[in-house]
Parts: structure tokens; sequence; C-alpha cells
């Protein structure tokens, strides 16, 4: 909207991707805040109380939101841009916690956690393909991390503020979004958009805010492989019927439920309830496992772009498999034998320590950097709208599951559940999954179609090698 009146050259695409994954740091908000809250609603601070089966659904009904707003922002994403979807997911974004704030009961309270699992609905479709339609593919996987990035920076905003009063901590939240709002005003749409309604002026404009300049042979080979990927009209059918769709949507789904298995998800809402005071409190812990989401997803961003992504998944699945398996046994110990642990308490805050470390590099980033990668532009919106379905579905899952499975069989078991998805992924790195580093969006459909392309970064002069 008022993209004319600001410029930062080759460093464009930079601002627009942070900016864009700015609306992940919004989720990390929105889902964290349970556990900076959740001490005060119990003690009576917040100004109402809630029995435990409310606070059980008031953390997981966000996950209604997310799971039915993806398949309407794929419709609308791709006849009002990406941009100004997330723009008004941003409005969502303030009704919530604009209600959060003046709630005292527990209906208007369900409300404002549906809306804002709309919002994380269409962050997790939209951002992922914002970010790799604006940026080059050079430093995509490194941009790609931003994702997570943010989503850990969000909930460790959260952690920090979570000694101030209830009022406090959501008004400060409602300032988050209010200023990403303002900053989404002077960001341009991305030019795979333009190009899609054949607008090749406008997206020549959005190349030279994303990267200072615009090759015209550049603009010509995305503009060309937009229109062979728009031949066929996607529909949701589309992506079952075509073998090569089918493919990149089940890779994106089994990346994208290993990634919802994992025990940062449940960590990120139920840490303070888990982890047993000892060096530090449970609340003081839940802070050091932000940070070390933080520490953990910024290294990512350093190697992203110098590892194969198959690399990282491997190393990533292998560390918390292990990892997983021994808070398990500590655990089991504790609650399912008569051995005295108490000497250990220090232990399960290490281990996840530990563990948060090998999720973050790998099980969620990849997921999030594969997702804006494999779809071809003709289902990309639909199929990545399917592949939030099915990931917050089972995110929603994760956490739902977290007290039955406490009460009925043991807090082991829950580490139990996220190693199992993790050798699921670590099986499907090792054996199916496809590499995409440094590859254009283009070669990559390429590589997937099975098609001869050349490899400028890596196959010397002249030399054409089939991608696969």
């Amino acid at each position: 909207m008022f993209e004319s009146y600001i410029s930062f050259g080759k460093y464009g695409q930079w601002v627009a991707a942070i900016t864009g994954a700015a609306m992940v740091f919004i989720s990390g908000n929105l889902i964290s805040w349970p556990a900076a809250v959740l001490p005060k609603i119990r003690d009576g601070t917040a100004g109402y109380t809630l029995s435990p089966d409310e606070q059980t659904w008031m953390v997981s009904i966000l996950f209604v939101g997310a799971v039915s707003s993806p398949i309407p922002c794929s419709f609308i994403m791709d006849k009002i841009g990406r941009k100004n979807i997330l723009m008004l997911a941003t409005f969502m974004g303030v009704l919530t916690w604009i209600i959060l704030i003046f709630a005292t009961t527990i209906t208007p309270i369900y409300i404002a956690r549906v809306l804002s699992g709309c919002y994380c609905g269409i962050e997790y479709t939209v951002v992922s393909n914002f970010i790799a339609e604006c940026v080059d593919p050079e430093i995509r996987g490194r941009l790609g991390t931003l994702m997570i990035i943010m989503y850990s920076c969000g909930a460790f905003f959260v952690s920090l503020i979570s000694f101030c009063s209830y009022q406090v901590i959501t008004l400060i939240c409602l300032l988050n979004v209010v200023l990403l709002f303002i900053c989404f005003l002077f960001l341009p749409e991305t030019p795979y958009f333009y190009l899609m309604h054949g607008k090749r002026e406008e997206a020549e404009k959005s190349v030279k805010w994303l990267k200072g300049s615009c090759s015209p042979d550049e603009l010509n080979r995305i503009e060309n492989a937009i229109k062979e990927q728009l031949q066929n009209s996607g529909t949701y059918l589309d992506i079952f019927k075509n073998p090569v769709n089918l493919k990149s949507f089940l890779m994106v789904e089994v990346l994208k439920f290993v990634a919802a298995g994992a025990s940062d998800v449940f960590l990120m809402t139920y840490a303070p309830l888990i982890i047993p005071n000892a060096w530090i409190t449970a609340q003081q812990s839940y802070i050091v496992l932000c940070v070390v989401w933080v520490g953990s997803a910024l290294a990512a961003s350093v190697y992203m772009d110098r590892f194969n992504r198959r690399f990282v998944m491997t190393v990533s699945c292998t560390g918390a498999i292990i990892g997983l398996l021994i808070t398990a046994v500590w655990y089991y110990l504790r609650d399912s034998t008569t051995v005295d642990v108490r000497s250990t308490n220090w232990l399960p805050l290490i281990l996840t320590i530990i563990i948060g470390g090998f999720e973050t590099v790998g099980l969620f980033n990849i997921p999030n950097i594969y997702k804006g990668e494999v779809f071809a532009i003709n289902i990309k919106s639909k199929a990545c709208a399917l592949s939030c379905v099915t990931a917050c579905f089972f995110e929603g899952l994760n956490n739902y599951t977290f007290f039955p499975i406490n009460d009925n069989i043991g807090y082991y078991f829950n580490f139990v559940k996220s190693a199992i998805t993790a050798l699921v992924g670590l099986i499907f790195t090792l054996f199916f999954m496809v590499e995409t580093k440094g590859k254009t969006l283009e070669d990559i459909q390429d590589m997937l179609n099975n098609r001869y392309v050349v490899d400028k970064k890596e196959a010397p002069p002249g030399e054409v090698e089939r991608l696969q």
C-alpha cells in the first residue's frame, strides 16, 4: 500500500521475510499465553477462575480455529494476495487480545481463543509461501528459519512478561499485533502473485523493491514457469490425481506430522507443570527453555543453507529420539516405580534443553521451509492449506492428550509419543525425502517431474545433471 514511500535496495527481501516471519512471533504469543496466565487464573489474580476442564479447553480450542481457517484461506490468498490475507489475519489478532483483556467468563475466552486459532491457521498457510516467493534460493533456507526464530521469540517474550499482571501481559501482546499491521503497510505483494494474475509491471516493481533491481531474464523465467504450472487450474482433487503433486503433498504431510508430534509443542504450553523445581523454579525453567528455542533457531539460520536439508533433519531426529527416550525413563522411574529420583530433579531441565535444541534446528524448521518449496504454483495455496489443517489437528491432539496421558499412563508416555514421531521423521528422511537446498522453485518442480536441468551451483560448465 505504502511500499513506494520506502526502499531497502538489495536488502528488501530480508525486510519482507523478517516482517512476514513476525506473523509467527504473534503466533508464539498466542500459543504460549496460557503458560503465562494459567497460574494467575488459578489463584484468581486474573479477575476470574476456570475449572480444570475449562483450562484444558482454553488451551486446546485454539486448534479448532487453526484447523478450520486454512482451507478458506487457500481460496482467498490466491484472490487478494499473500500480503493482504496476512494483514486480514492481524485484525483477528487485534480482536483476540481486545476480547481477552475484558473477558471475565469462559464464553468470550473461548471465542477469543478460536479467533487466535484462525490467525495461526492463516499464518501457517501463508507465511512460508510469502517468504519463499520473495527471496532468492541462495538465502531461502536461512530466511525460512526465521519462522521458528520468531515463534521461539514470541514464546520467550511472553515468558519474560509473565511476571506482570494478566491485563498488562495481554495489553502488551495487543500492541505487538498493531505494530506488525503498520509494518505490513510498507511491504509489496510477492512477484509470483502478480505474475499469476498477469500483472507483469507490478511484478517488476515488486522484484525491484525486494532485490534492488530486476533482470528481464529472471522475470521471464519466473513468468514462464508460472504459466506452465497454471496451464491446468489447480483444485483440491489435482493434489491427489497428479502423481507429482501427491508426492509433494505426502512429503510435506509426513514432515508436518513429525513436527506436530514434537515435545516442544506441549512444552510450549505446559513446561511450568512438567519440569520439577530444582536449581531454579519451574517458571524460571520455562524461560530457560524459551532461550534455548531462540538460540537453536538462530543457530539454524546460520547453517541451514550450508548443509543439506536431509542431513539437518537426520541429526535433528536422531538427537531428539535419544533425549526423549532418556527423559521418558526418568519420568517412568519417578512416577511408576519406587526409585527415589529427587536428587536428580535437575535432570529433566537439562534433558528438555537438549531435546529442544535438536527439535528446533530441524524438526521445526525443515517442514516450514519445505512447504514453501515443493508445491507447484497452481496447487500451492490448496496443498499448504491441507497440510496446515493436518498439522494443526495433530498439534491440537498433542496438547489435548497431555493431561489424559498423564492421568491414565504417566508423564513419561508424552515423551515416548514424541520419540515415536521423531523416529517416523528419521525413517522418512533417510529413505524418502527429496533434497531441495540451493535450488530455485522452478528447479524443484523440474526435479520432482524428473526433468533434466542444469545445476549452476554444482555442475561443471556445460554439464547437465539430473536432480533427484
